[in-house]
């Protein structure tokens, strides 16, 4: 059995918790017992107006299971991934299960800068288009985790993302439960938590921009605007099947193919809305392929350097 030192630890937790969450809301907590991370849910942090599926909590929670995965082969240990069912403990998510290394283990040292260094980008990127090589790797990457990438490059489809989040953008204004809850997370000054008003970037100048706006009070509503890509390079990241277990294992895609995406020296950021809504996610399907299941919405491209969300100290996640 392999037991990790307190430092080991230390350099785990900080890993896990650089995922990125819904809002920046950070719902997880670990334990460790022998060679084995517990992956807990935390559900004072979780977003029932919002997300009331917790298809995004599941997503989040995902990310921090693969930038353990990451933090352990930067340690030399393997990792092995088990989603967990258990009554007696519903918290319990995930079990990481440290080993004495793998295939793997040098393709995830390689992405260990990324997980420092990987945000969320919300400012206007460039007009230069990715490569199809580094289009390739990302492809790869989220097949690695049992998901597929879909690029949207048919100008029908690209439409149909369009309206669905305009819809879902309208939706999310309308509902007081949902603005309300937003305001709890966002804006102003964070200091462990929450998206900071330094983090949402500026106003989108048109309808239908590819950022989402995240301003939650009428002073961050009021922010300088700003020219965003008229042709944003987007891909959806879709499994076979829907439910907590996908949803767990398309959040390890999700961040492999950011922190590969953070190495190619692209930014990215999420345009989850339509995806959020069961009324609105079918529209978001690819109706000839067989990854049917919309799990995230990512913005890809080249953008300037934005400033880290804060994070809550390592203590605050790790349970006795």
């Amino acid at each position: 059995m392999l037991t990790p030192t307190g430092q080991d630890r230390d350099e785990l937790l900080r890993a896990a918790v650089a995922a990125p969450s819904m809002h920046n809301t950070q719902p997880w907590k670990f334990r460790f017992t022998g060679s084995v991370i517990e992956v807990y849910r935390d559900r004072s942090r979780e977003l029932p107006a919002e997300d009331p599926d917790r298809r995004m909590l599941y997503l989040s929670l995902g990310a921090a299971v693969f930038n353990l995965k990451v933090a352990a082969a930067d340690l030399a240990y393997g990792a092995v991934v088990r989603s967990v069912l258990d009554r007696a403990r519903p918290d319990l998510v995930a079990e990481v299960e440290l080993t004495a290394g793998g295939a793997e283990l040098e393709q995830l040292r390689q992405l260990a800068p990324s997980v420092r260094l990987r945000r969320t980008n919300r400012r206007p990127y460039s007009r230069e288009r990715i490569p199809v090589g580094a289009r390739k790797l990302l492809d790869l990457s989220a097949r690695l985790e049992g998901s597929q990438l879909q690029w949207l490059d048919d100008e029908t489809r690209v439409n149909w993302v369009h309206l669905a989040t305009a819809d879902a953008n309208q939706e999310d204004d309308r509902s007081p439960t949902r603005t309300g809850e937003r305001r709890l997370w966002v804006g102003g000054q964070r200091s462990v938590d929450g998206i900071p008003t330094g983090s949402l970037g500026p106003r989108p100048d048109r309808p239908g921009a590819p950022v989402r706006d995240m301003a939650a009070t009428p002073a961050d509503a009021n922010r300088v605007a700003a020219a965003f890509e008229t042709s944003p390079q987007l891909a959806i990241l879709a499994t076979r099947r829907d439910g907590p277990a996908e949803w767990l294992r398309a959040g390890q895609a999700m961040e492999r193919v950011l922190l590969e995406a953070t190495a190619a020296g692209l930014a990215t950021s999420l345009l989850n809305q339509a995806i959020e809504h069961d009324t609105l996610r079918w529209l978001l399907h690819d109706p000839l392929g067989a990854w049917t299941r919309p799990q995230a919405v990512i913005r890809f491209g080249y953008g300037p350097a934005v400033p880290a969300t804060p994070r809550r100290p390592i203590a605050d996640v790790l349970l006795p």
